[in-house]
């Protein structure tokens, strides 16, 4: 339920693996650019080997990110299903109490139970009826306001 909130709220997002397509451009422009000088140093730090290591810098850490993504997305199932078991066996517990000491019992009571008898909130008022009689044009105009006219019974509630 906690996560159904927080996803609502956007504070969680399915995570996935992805692709870089800044890595798949850079592969092929350093393969260009190998194509112009192996050793191409074009000054300021700009060498094929500095843009080498950056790339294979960028592919690990990529690669390291859909690892620990689908690390995550195993231990999410894992905890779903933990927290589906949990869940179920507090219930069983709570039927076991209510089986061996009843569910109008303290026992529970503390156990978590509720006993619906106190719970239910009973609505026994009933709305008086009062007839009008159709000889008194007062109370009709009044009934046929309420009712539209369309009543058989001229009732006021």
């Amino acid at each position: 339920m906690l996560k159904k909130e927080l996803l609502r709220r956007g504070y969680l997002m399915s995570l996935r693996t992805r692709g870089s397509a800044a890595v798949d451009k850079a592969q092929l422009r350093l393969a260009l650019l190998k194509s112009i000088d192996e050793n191409l140093d074009l000054g300021h730090g700009l060498t094929i080997e500095a843009y080498n290591h950056l790339v294979n810098a960028t592919r690990a850490t990529l690669e390291a990110h859909n690892t620990l993504v689908s690390n995550l997305e195993e231990s999410r199932k894992t905890v779903t299903q933990m927290d589906k078991a949990l869940s179920e066996m507090s219930e069983r517990m709570l039927s076991g109490v209510a089986t061996i000491y009843g569910r109008n019992s303290i026992q529970y009571s503390k156990a978590g139970g509720s006993n619906g008898k106190r719970n239910k909130q009973y609505s026994s008022k009933a709305a008086p009826i009062v007839a009008v009689l159709a000889s008194q044009p007062a109370q009709a105009e009044i009934v046929n306001a309420l009712t539209n006219g369309h009543s058989t019974t001229p009732l006021l509630q």
